[in-house]
């Protein structure tokens, strides 16, 4: 049996926290050595990157696509169990290339020992190719 719903929406709030704000240790911290990181065929980053070192390299690269300004992450809601956290979200930033960017995701973290140890992400693939690499 996993950690409580709320402890694990917790864990995810503090990482988006984390995530907003550019804590990279506390990003970092909050995986997983083994976690396993999906993207959907359809992006330009596209694959199953797994551990930790794969899953920060993806990061680094898509980090290249945005202005250096932090991006705005709006948690729209959260559903929760003891070992799976849904979440919407709503990311707003600038790209490398001066355009707005504004895309809508749906993460599927699964929480283990009070990690994340598996995400799911779910975005508009066509929107995020046409705005951050076209």
């Amino acid at each position: 049996m996993g950690a409580s719903p709320e402890a694990n929406k917790k864990l995810i709030r503090d990482y988006f926290d984390a995530v907003r704000s550019g804590a990279s240790d506390k990003v970092v911290a909050a995986f997983a050595d083994d976690v396993v990181w999906w993207v959907p065929p359809s992006s330009p980053m596209a694959g199953t990157y797994r551990g930790k070192e794969a899953v920060l390299g993806m990061f680094a690269k898509g980090v290249s696509l945005y202005a250096p300004e932090p991006m705005k992450i709006e948690i729209l809601g959260m559903v929760a169990d003891d070992s799976k956290v849904a979440a919407e979200i709503h990311i707003t930033a600038t790209t490398a290339k001066g355009a707005e960017y504004s895309n809508y995701y749906h993460f599927l973290f699964e929480i283990a020992g009070g990690k994340i140890a598996g995400v799911k992400e779910y975005v508009d693939t066509l929107y995020a190719q046409r705005t951050l690499f076209a």
